[in-house]
């Protein structure tokens, strides 16, 4: 399996969409589906899809994964919205932009069920930045306008009192952990709304300490909510009608990969994936000890696939009263349950 870049400038590899196209021979039904799988470095979003990959779920569902393709949330986003992908991984605030702006988006299956993205701060300022307020003046980063990054950033500076377009620099920088590591290191940026491997790495090696500690429960609270109905599986409607078993076949590989996270420890889980030679080129560069503790931090988020309906109602209020969506959906038109299930 390959890791491709696509071209797109900043790539912000953002969600994680499927590209998928009928083959032959799977003994169910006659048919076998060759997928390409660009997606976001962040082990929030992609650790049940490695995990389907590594433990042979995928192929087991007749999907044979070929490439991973490196892309950012806004490219793949337009990308799919044109039909140049059937199913993918994103974010949540991806599913109410494409509905608004005509595309059929449906959510499939939650990855995630806390929002993922901690506020981390040049350790250079921890005398001077003891809150999000402030921020104010300086440089804060995020990945790509209309990511999950720059969404859950600007709430954060947004619910502190802070106008991300008037009070300080907000920083595009793009997905590349690499980039964003080094930004924080050199102090091209301040602060950066930051998800795994970026959040862990950098407190370990003391580049930057977590200002919004969003793993913890209390700050979960605090600026989210409860829970949140954070990633997940979307495809759109015409998908579904065309090409429903395409989609059965993938939410049951994820729910298999989902069930593994939960059932072993994060030991068991990094060394399937570290292992694995085609999944081991999505942590190029980690050791095992920071790769166990990632997983540690990101592990009691993963659920059985299930849908929150009040997950979902966290995230929209969200993102209509911080006005990040133009306007709100209702979770009926952003989720379709056949597949995976509903649950509170």
């Amino acid at each position: 399996m390959k890791i491709k870049k696509r071209a797109i400038g900043v790539g912000w590899l953002a969600p994680i969409i499927v590209i998928l196209m009928a083959g032959s021979g799977w003994s169910q039904t006659g048919a076998r589906y060759s997928i390409k799988l660009p997606g976001v470095i962040s082990y929030e979003l992609n650790l049940p899809s490695l995990v389907a990959f590594a433990n042979g779920y995928l192929t087991e569902e007749g999907i044979d994964l070929t490439d991973f393709v490196v892309g950012s949330g806004g490219t793949l986003r337009t990308a799919m919205i044109a039909k140049e992908f059937d199913v993918g991984l994103f974010s949540f605030v991806h599913v109410p932009i494409a509905r608004i702006g005509g595309s059929p988006w449906k959510a499939v299956l939650s990855t995630h069920d806390l929002e993922i993205f901690s506020l981390v701060v040049r350790s250079e300022l921890k005398n001077k930045v003891r809150s999000v307020a402030d921020l104010r003046g300086m440089k804060v980063g995020f990945s790509t306008p209309g990511a999950a990054s720059w969404h859950v950033g600007s709430l954060f500076l947004k619910k502190a009192g802070l106008d991300p377009e008037k009070d300080l620099q907000y920083v595009s920088l793009g997905g590349d952990p690499g980039v964003i590591y080094t930004s924080l290191k050199t102090g091209k940026v301040d602060a950066f709304s930051a998800w795994e491997p970026t959040t862990t790495r950098v407190i370990e090696e003391g580049v930057a300490f977590p200002l919004v500690r969003i793993w913890e429960p209390a700050e979960h609270k605090k600026w989210i909510g409860e829970k949140a109905l954070s990633l997940m599986m979307i495809t759109r409607e015409d998908v579904i009608k065309e090409k429903p078993d395409l989609v059965r076949r993938m939410v049951n590989a994820h729910k298999k990969g989902l069930s593994f996270i939960r059932a072993r420890s994060s030991a068991e889980i990094a060394d399937l994936v570290l292992k694995n030679p085609k999944t081991a080129e999505q942590f190029q560069g980690l050791g095992r000890d920071l790769v166990v503790k990632i997983f540690d931090r990101i592990k009691p988020g993963f659920g059985d696939g299930c849908l929150s309906r009040s997950g979902f109602e966290v995230e929209m209020k969200l993102a209509v009263e911080y006005k990040i969506v133009k306007r709100a959906i209702t979770f009926e038109e952003f989720a379709n349950t056949t597949f995976a299930g509903a649950c509170p």
